[in-house]
């Protein structure tokens, strides 16, 4: 019997490895020449069918057994991309506001306060804290400094 070598260097890709051709290329100890048969009931296979997803049924399963399935990307969060878009609108309207200035204009108190508003909605859904709650809204003047 053949010891079980757990290591990382199986390789897992699509390349055929029955061995039925290329057989110069495939170690003798690399060709799959195994074939294991599983029994699923109705359940099981949608169950297996939703996960293996672009996979074949075998290949994803001997995936699974070797504890080697590809990270699972999680959707995107649309909320989330549509909060973050409208963020990143409003700061390119004031950056575009800014770069209209001429060059000897400082920025005013209200420039100041949106760019720092802004920048603070960011980061407040960056981080998740509260993520949809209302935006703060404040009023800034203009002051001669």
């Amino acid at each position: 019997m053949h010891k079980i070598n757990y290591t990382d260097d199986i390789d897992l890709s699509k390349t055929s490895r029955r061995g039925s051709f290329n057989k110069s290329k495939i170690s003798s100890d690399a060709v799959r020449s195994y074939c294991v048969s599983v029994r699923l009931n109705v359940e099981e296979l949608q169950l297996l069918n939703i996960k293996r997803g672009s996979y074949k049924k075998g290949e994803w399963l001997r995936m699974a057994s070797l504890q080697k399935l590809p990270p699972v990307i999680p959707a995107i969060n649309t909320e989330a991309w549509k909060a973050l878009s409208d963020i990143s609108q409003k700061l390119n309207r004031i950056a575009a506001h800014i770069d209209g200035k001429s060059k000897d204009s400082h920025l005013t108190h209200t420039e100041l306060f949106a760019v720092k508003r802004q920048l603070e909605e960011l980061r407040h859904n960056l981080l998740r804290t509260d993520f949809w709650s209302a935006p703060r809204e404040g009023y800034a003047e203009d002051q001669e400094g």
